[in-house]
């Protein structure tokens, strides 16, 4: 049996809040696994301004979550041809940037659970610069190249995010976690909260209002 691969075009969907055109400020938020980008930005109402927009591209894997009925639900990767699902979101996430992003917009780059590795990867090996990174209840996977992710992170303010009692998180790999971002040069912000391994929407706004 032989193996073949082909890349083909696919349609996804992108989802935003507030204006893109004129706000001076784009958050960039990336779900988490078995979720929708749209039922995800509906927890980002809230720190919408004028001069703030959200925008929320979804993974471009959808499957019923309950395996042959219900809701759909998206991710960003599997384990099966992991390496080419990653090209393919950093491919995709890049034109999401060229298309809905101008030159001139500060932007904020924000993951959540999967998001996190999701926003990692895309920062190491796409053209997303941000002014700041929000790790959101998720760790950096830590098989990125160093050197382009180093370069970009020392310009770039770097938050963790993450309730102390989340059941996915625990200390060997939160310790592993801030070891291999300090061997990136980065000093991150670390934020707690209660609300589990969410974005609770009093937490986020809280959390804006004192860093942003």
């Amino acid at each position: 049996m032989q193996k073949h691969s082909l890349s083909v075009q696919k349609t996804a969907r992108i989802f935003s809040l507030g204006d893109l055109e004129t706000a001076t400020e784009i958050w960039i938020v990336l779900h988490g696994y078995a979720q929708l980008s749209s039922d995800f930005l509906n927890g980002f109402e809230e720190i919408v301004t004028s001069d703030r927009a959200i925008i929320a591209p979804e993974g471009l894997h959808r499957f019923y979550k309950k395996g042959f009925y219900g809701d759909v639900v998206a991710s960003w990767m599997t384990k099966e041809d992991r390496l080419d699902d990653i090209q393919d979101y950093v491919s995709y996430l890049d034109q999401v940037v060229s298309t809905f992003i101008k030159p001139n917009q500060r932007i904020t780059l924000f993951g959540f659970s999967q998001g996190v590795a999701t926003a990692c990867r895309w920062l190491a090996d796409g053209i997303i610069k941000p002014d700041n990174v929000v790790l959101w209840a998720g760790t950096f996977p830590q098989d990125i190249d160093l050197n382009r992710t180093s370069y970009k992170m020392k310009s770039t303010k770097c938050y963790l995010a993450y309730d102390e009692n989340d059941p996915f998180r625990n200390d060997e790999s939160w310790q592993k976690q801030l070891a291999f971002i300090d061997s990136l040069g980065v000093e991150p912000i670390q934020y707690t909260f209660e609300g589990g391994h969410k974005v609770p929407k009093v937490v986020l706004s809280d959390f804006v209002n004192e860093f942003f």
